[in-house]
């Protein structure tokens, strides 16, 4: 298996202003971009591919196939994080790696310092 992470923040207010900022919200709030890549394999190099699922059902054949780009699969997008009551708040929007901002984002709310 590989992954591949990646986050750019750009603390916004403490950038633009040299001053001592007293509000922690506005200290600390920062503006992220992100991806992800990965992928996994199981046997020899040679059969390095994106897998899919074949279901099948008297004379009905369904075939799914993983999203992504190559071998890999992945995802990327934007978000923001601040202290807020204490905690460390981020609000993210993503999209799947199908292409480039294809169809609505997923929302994610989370608490903690890192990823």
């Amino acid at each position: 298996a590989m992954v591949l992470n990646s986050e750019f923040r750009l603390p916004v207010f403490t950038t633009l202003f040299s001053k001592p900022i007293n509000n922690a919200f506005i200290r600390n709030f920062q503006l992220t971009q992100f991806i992800d890549l990965g992928t996994a394999w199981n046997g020899a190099y040679d059969n390095f591919s994106r897998h899919g699922m074949t279901y099948r059902l008297d004379n009905v054949e369904v075939k799914t196939e993983t999203p992504g780009i190559g071998p890999f699969i992945g995802g990327y997008g934007f978000g923001a994080r601040s202290t807020f009551l204490g905690h460390f708040v981020k609000v993210d929007a993503g999209w799947p790696m199908n292409g480039l901002f294809k169809g609505k984002p997923i929302w994610y709310i989370s608490l903690g310092l890192d990823f």
